[in-house]
């Protein structure tokens, strides 16, 4: 009875080690094998997590360009972490294409000279101050909360939006200077994995701070469900998100990388944080998934379930084995010599059992 759990728990870790999935203790592996309900961060997670800059459009006049689009917001998104920011930096960086030819607008874009203040809004943007001014970069739904008018309506968003791209505004005071379109690729593996888990009986979602069309694009090529599908949602809605689906009786395990995501992975009931999370989401998570390839959820889950009932056979065994025989033992009907053997041989049952767990698949 004293093995029964602890050598299910100590073979199933083993086995996910090697897989490479650690898991962070015995309580994350009962959990994983109860759940209900997955949750899934979009950029990172369900994507391959590697932005790119797809396509931009300047909306100030030809008169007023002294400083390329790419130009202004690598220099807004330079101090900032976010994925999304650092493709934007690491494209104005890279891409001779996109400088302006004059040296001065040049020496403006990339001389990067210190903002007079800057902030980062989690999950909306960036803003900062220079020269009277303010700057933004962030979703187009945030830059309308700040007010900017008129409210923008723009084929060119429509379109990449459409095509599952994040399309993010550039503004300058209350006026619109351009948009920048970033696109990230579906992991290979994504629509399987969903599926799988469906199959499995997991209601899968999808909650991203993207725009809705960008979101339901995304959905879509991964086969979840669009009522399913949370857009425009910040770090802490994420959580909330999370809380009301387990107020409605669900067991929730939220699937994430990014520190935006940590309180999501706080609230699950299991938390699973996916290859090159940060350190707040990995220290934040129940299981940390060492490869890239998402395929390791539906293992995890599946052997967390085989883990269970493995504990389950062990201890019915144990429990029967000492019902039976203790009261026979007491009565005389069996020797000393046939009780310690049966002690022996109900170890070697257990541990026998449980490493059975090593050839799951």
């Amino acid at each position: 009875m004293g093995l029964a759990t602890p050598i299910a728990i100590l073979v199933a870790a083993n086995v996910a080690a090697r897989r490479g999935i650690l898991i962070r203790d015995g309580q994350a592996l009962e959990k994983s094998g109860r759940l209900t309900a997955v949750v899934f961060d979009k950029t990172g997670t369900l994507t391959e997590g590697r932005v790119a800059v797809a396509a931009h459009e300047d909306l100030r006049p030809e008169s007023e360009r002294r400083e390329p689009l790419l130009a202004l917001a690598a220099r807004l998104a330079a101090p900032s972490n976010h994925p999304l920011s650092r493709a934007i930096a690491h494209h104005a960086a890279t891409a001779p294409g996109e400088r302006s030819p004059d040296p001065t607008a040049q020496a403006i874009a990339f001389a990067a000279p210190a903002w007079e203040q800057w902030e980062e809004v989690a999950g909306k943007g960036v803003a900062a101050r220079a020269g009277g001014q303010v700057f933004r970069l962030g979703s187009l739904s945030w830059l309308a909360e700040c007010g900017l008018q008129p409210a923008l309506r723009s084929k060119f968003a429509d379109n990449w939006a459409d095509k599952g791209a994040t399309v993010l505004g550039v503004a300058v005071d209350w006026s619109w200077v351009g948009l920048v379109a970033l696109r990230d690729t579906l992991k290979p593996a994504a629509a399987g994995v969903v599926r799988r888990l469906e199959a499995a009986g997991l209601r899968c979602h999808l909650v991203t701070g993207d725009h809705p069309r960008t979101a339901a694009a995304v959905a879509q090529a991964a086969g979840i469900p669009a009522e399913r599908v949370r857009a425009g949602i910040t770090p802490t809605g994420k959580a909330d998100f999370v809380a009301a689906l387990q107020a409605r009786g669900e067991r929730v395990a939220f699937v994430g990388d990014g520190i935006n995501d940590a309180p999501a992975l706080e609230q699950a009931d299991l938390g699973v944080a996916v290859a090159r999370a940060s350190d707040v989401a990995r220290e934040a998570a129940d299981l940390i998934l060492l490869r890239s390839d998402i395929e390791a959820i539906p293992q995890a889950l599946g052997l967390a379930q085989a883990a269970l009932r493995t504990i389950k056979q062990n201890l019915f065994w144990a429990f029967f084995y000492n019902a039976a025989a203790v009261p026979l033992a007491a009565l005389g009907f069996l020797s000393p010599v046939v009780c310690a053997a049966a002690m022996g041989l109900s170890d070697l049952l257990v541990i026998g059992n449980a490493l059975r767990l090593r050839r799951h698949r």
